[in-house]
């Protein structure tokens, strides 16, 4: 049984959310193994985060930047096949890898294994020094996802996942972050579940009515919703 380890710092708040999301993943595909922690659980219970990862399938981490943490998940980490760290320390970050696609340099390796077009496209967000290079991966995450439809399917397929996978942790909510496990169980591990959702886009700015089903983009259209509700 494939085992997803998911562990967000600076979120403890989010710790309920994220598991409400690993049990609705479950209940389409119940093969799959996940265990969700907050970066706060690396220093109340070490011992439980320590075995969950020995011998996991997929490390997912978001927002670890503590040194200590970082070098303490760095070497636990470090050998498990599928590997998704987004904005946290670059130290961590380094140890990305989803299939071929990979951010960290391999041993023996100059430039991680990646294609050549996706190194191009990456050298525009950074200078060629290491830790630039890492921080520009930042960057491009913020546009990337924006750019799937101009990315071949076939020649850089885990970089369109890792970009697919990012785009939904992105976006947020219990179906977003449950419509990501599934991408991977779907994609890495051939399990069966069924159609995945598109994103659920959640705007940047927006007002919210416990009365309305969606976001108010605009003072204005909310306004005109809320008067139209008046005279009603």
């Amino acid at each position: 049984m494939p085992r997803i380890v998911l562990i967000a710092g600076f979120e403890a708040f989010n710790t309920q959310l994220y598991q409400q999301a690993a049990d609705l993943a479950q209940q389409r595909c119940a093969d799959l193994d996940i265990r969700v922690f907050c970066d706060r659980d690396l220093t109340t219970q070490p011992d439980t985060i320590a075995t969950a990862l020995d011998g996991a399938d997929v490390f997912f981490a978001s927002l670890i930047f503590d040194y200590d943490q970082v070098l303490w998940l760095r070497e636990r980490a470090q050998e498990i096949p599928i590997r998704l760290v987004f904005e946290s320390a670059l130290e961590l970050m380094a140890l990305t890898q989803l299939g071929k696609f990979v951010i960290g340099e391999k041993t023996g390796q100059k430039n991680g294994g990646m294609p050549k077009p996706v190194q191009f496209i990456l050298s525009k967000f950074g200078s060629g020094k290491e830790e630039d290079k890492l921080a520009g991966y930042i960057s491009f995450l913020k546009i990337g996802p924006k750019l799937l439809k101009y990315i071949p399917a076939r020649k850089v397929q885990d970089l369109r996942n890792w970009l697919i996978i990012y785009g939904y942790w992105n976006a947020g909510g219990t179906e977003n972050v449950a419509s990501m496990l599934w991408v991977l169980a779907e994609k890495y591990f051939g399990l069966t579940v069924g159609e995945i959702p598109a994103v659920i886009e959640t705007p940047n700015i927006g007002l919210l009515h416990p009365d309305y089903d969606g976001y108010f983009e605009s003072p204005k259209a909310y306004v005109e919703w809320y008067g139209d509700r008046q005279k009603g």
